[in-house]
């Protein structure tokens, strides 16, 4: 939206040969945005005529304004009494780094230490209770920062994890529609769930309001068309990819000519990115669960996708219809228990499915928690080595299925190597990138993520990346090749089938 007023217009030209196009925001999606302050956007106050981003510690930016009669508020200031009129909003914060973001979780533990001896002295519950509300502690407004790994490389706060929450809202309630802007905004998010993390004891999820406001999205005629195609090769094809079925196991013809699945106990579910992009980690799985015993077996080229692309990009008719369909196939196939070596496609099994009304038949676990099994029962190869590693917890695996410590116990089993765990791991692992159908709504966005991810987000000394995602597999090596030569990334079955 752009102030008709032509006293305005001719301001906005003048800021926009000083600070670029860019960096003026007169879209109603901005404005609606900006407009939001306190706690997760909790207070609505009245909308700019325009947000004016600049480099932090500007001294005069906006010249001209001031003659206007037009008062300009910093964010952060006090906001002007609606009867005071129009004004601009500079906006000179900058995005938390995630150095920052650290600083964040080591307060947020501090406090929860302090906290729990607080609730140990008070003697019980209602004393703390109203202790509590005694101190100023209980009326922190500081959720008002959230963290998201991809707004640094977006700048606005309208791609922040407060805007996209804002704009989710805007957009169920009906004060916003399905523009371009919010499309975009909506879309540019992987859905990883870091969000508020930092500030809470339990995840918000705002993931879930992210492919929420897609659906609604959808069913507004305004699904990005960069995402038509993957949708129509899943339904036709049977994968995001557009690739023929029956190549599906083009290059792991040998697994599926000697495990070939005919009822065993476990079913060894691939996933399309894995058996297409990834058919090593196929071929090491493989080998793991053979020298363990396991009785398995894959279904090779009649594997279908999981669906899971369908639901994250909005196409939440079909994906119900597909998950029922699909569902009801792998139990005719009667396995007691699916296992995935792919993130996305156990997150689609054991939660999405669910919800979907498409509960699976069968036990569904990943491969991490497989091995962890395995491990204790002495069925894993004796494992040794002197590598420095760092598990990566994928976002569909970590904070949205809660699996975090059967792939460490793994790693922490080979003697004489090392495993670290940052303090952004867990549930706060940072997102490489990939998911959430970003990947497949901006690939160039996604790999910058990854490039921070790797840069950033790896400790200094660390070898070799693990994890169990094919598509985190894929994009860090992309970025480690670029950014940080020498970095390995793998999945957890290569490292153990190494040992074998």
């Amino acid at each position: 939206m752009t102030c008709p007023d032509p006293t305005y217009a001719a301001l906005l030209r003048r800021l926009r040969e000083l600070h670029g196009s860019e960096n003026v925001l007169t879209a109603a999606e901005d404005l609606y945005v900006y407009s939001h302050v306190g706690p997760m956007g909790v207070e609505r106050v009245p909308e700019p005529v325009a947000v004016v981003r600049i480099e932090p510690g500007h001294g005069d930016p906006l010249g001209g304004a001031a003659e206007l009669g037009l008062p300009v508020v910093r964010i952060g200031e006090p906001h002007l009494d609606p009867r005071d009129g129009p004004y601009l909003l500079l906006d000179d914060v900058e995005t938390m780094s995630l150095a920052e973001l650290e600083q964040a979780i080591h307060e947020h533990r501090r406090r929860g230490d302090e906290n729990r001896a607080a609730r140990k002295s008070a003697g019980s519950a209602p004393m703390y209770a109203i202790a509590l509300l005694q101190s100023k502690e209980a009326f922190r407004a500081e959720t008002d920062a959230g963290y998201c790994v991809v707004q640094r490389f977006l700048g606005a706060e309208t791609y922040s994890a407060k805007g996209r929450l804002l704009l989710c809202r805007g957009l169920a309630n009906g004060d916003l529609t399905a523009s371009e802007r919010l499309v975009d905004s909506v879309y540019s998010c992987t859905a990883c769930g870091q969000c508020y993390g930092q500030h809470t004891q339990s995840p918000l999820e705002i993931n879930n309001a992210i492919v929420e406001a897609r659906r609604r999205i959808v069913s507004q005629g305004r699904q990005p068309a960069t995402c038509r195609p993957i949708m129509r090769n899943l339904l036709e094809r049977g994968n995001p990819m557009g690739l023929e079925p029956e190549d599906r196991t083009l290059w792991y013809e040998d697994v599926a000519d000697e495990f070939p699945y005919h009822g065993n106990k476990v079913l060894y579910w691939p996933g399309c990115t894995t058996s297409y992009r990834l058919p090593e980690a196929v071929e090491a799985t493989a080998k793991v669960l053979a020298h363990a015993g396991v009785d398995f077996g894959v279904l090779g080229s009649r594997e279908k996708c999981c669906g899971l692309a369908l639901y994250l990009l909005g196409q939440w008719e079909e994906a119900r219809a597909y998950a029922s369909r699909l569902a009801e196939e792998l139990g005719e196939a009667g396995p007691g228990t699916l296992i995935t070596s792919c993130a996305g496609c156990y997150y689609a099994f054991k939660k999405v499915y669910p919800g979907l009304g498409a509960s699976p038949a069968f036990k569904v676990l990943h491969t991490s928690e497989l091995y962890h099994g395995l491990l204790k029962e002495d069925l894993l190869p004796p494992m040794r080595g002197k590598e420095v590693y760092m598990w990566h917890d994928p976002c569909d695996l970590g904070r949205h299925s809660h699996v975090y410590e059967p792939p460490r116990r793994v790693l922490g089993a080979i003697r004489g190597s090392k495993l670290v765990d940052p303090v952004l791991s867990s549930e706060h692992s940072v997102c490489c990138g990939a998911g959430g159908g970003l990947w497949m709504y901006s690939e160039s966005l996604a790999s910058k993520v990854a490039e921070q991810k790797v840069r950033e987000a790896v400790p200094e000394g660390v070898g070799c990346v693990v994890t169990g995602c094919p598509t985190c597999v894929l994009n860090m090596r992309l970025a480690a090749a670029a950014h940080r030569p020498g970095l390995r990334v793998a999945d957890l079955s290569e490292v153990i089938a190494n040992q074998i």
